[in-house]
């Protein structure tokens, strides 16, 4: 295990590293410059001025040595300032993550609420019709765009019925949670969660569809193995033979796919935190592009690519608790 996660590690930080260089190049590439966007409120600012502050912010250096500067900064933890803000980068980032990271928890959850009990149903009554049933509302879900889902969610349940708010954060769930257990006082709770539940059925449901398809896709096959056969022949109850055999072997590909997703969500669904106006990191780097912060969005980036990584790297080791088969050497 231990060759195996200094390999892994190695190969993370060669991952980074070409992701921090072709994300620096690709966007000093696009069109506008970031003083232009700075100075626009400001129409009594020169051109000798502009240099000026080009100059301050390290600008006019070749790529070669902005991307450099910035590596050498992230080596000691820094991810440079925000050339709107004028702040550093990392207090910005931290402030935009929990709510993202809330929005994820919460949509995986719906996720596998919905995902695991309708992939077992469609497998275990393979070409029936609750099997017809759930293929097409699996494949429903997956057909329908997300921000499409999420506006039709706004129109019936925000403007139509009056539910649920449209957009927007009703403070962070878990400190409402805790001061729910802490004081017994239900208002934050109640209140973050109503504007939790748009956004995060949204993700929720499209990430469930595909999940949906997944297992009773390996469900399928697991089932036609010798060894559940055999299970059955024994006598045993479908109960062990369904979830303790078949469903566990039929784990491992849906694991990596939840992986990949919570790493996607993790990272900031981006259209849906605009569509709900969420202030997650998702929402903060489209903002930050508009604005041509290239170090926020760097480090929105270099932060995405360190929890996918890491998360991958989970995904590995999970494998061999689901099977005892796998080892690492």
């Amino acid at each position: 295990m231990g060759p195996f996660l200094i390999r892994r590690i190695g190969h993370m930080l060669g991952v980074l590293t070409a992701v921090l260089i072709i994300v620096s190049v690709l966007l000093r590439l696009i069109p506008g410059d970031p003083v232009d966007v700075i100075m626009a409120g400001n129409p009594g600012i020169t051109e000798e001025d502009k240099q000026a502050l080009r100059d301050q912010l390290g600008l006019n250096d070749p790529i070669v040595v902005q991307v450099g500067n910035y590596a050498g900064g992230l080596v000691r933890g820094d991810f440079g300032d925000s050339l709107r803000f004028r702040t550093p980068v990392r207090p910005l980032i931290m402030e935009k993550l929990p709510p993202t990271i809330e929005l994820t928890i919460f949509a995986m959850l719906i996720a596998v609420m919905i995902a695991v009990p309708l992939g077992l149903i469609t497998a275990l009554q393979r070409d029936r019709p609750a099997d017809y049933i759930g293929s097409v509302l699996a494949v429903l879900g997956i057909s329908i765009p997300s921000f499409l889902l999420g506006i039709l969610l706004i129109l019936f349940f925000a403007v139509e019925w009056r539910i649920f708010p449209a957009s927007g954060y009703g403070g962070s769930f878990s400190s409402a949670l805790w001061h729910f257990v802490t004081s017994g006082d239900l208002g934050p709770l109640k209140k973050s969660f109503r504007y939790l539940i748009l956004p995060g059925v949204t993700l929720g449901v499209a990430v469930s569809a595909y999940n949906a398809r997944i297992i009773r896709s390996t469900m399928v096959e697991v089932l036609r193995q010798d060894y559940v056969r055999y299970a059955q022949a024994k006598g045993m109850p479908n109960r062990v033979v369904y979830i303790g055999h078949a469903f566990r072997n039929a784990l491992i590909p849906v694991v990596t796919i939840l992986g990949l997703q919570i790493g996607y969500l993790l990272s900031g669904a981006f259209v849906i935190e605009n569509v709900f106006a969420w202030p997650g990191i998702g929402r903060f780097s489209v903002q930050a592009l508009g604005w041509r912060d290239y170090p926020v969005v760097q480090g929105v980036v270099m932060i995405t690519a360190v929890i996918f990584l890491s998360i991958n790297l989970l995904v590995d080791l999970l494998y061999v608790a689901i099977d005892p088969r796998i080892r690492y050497r």
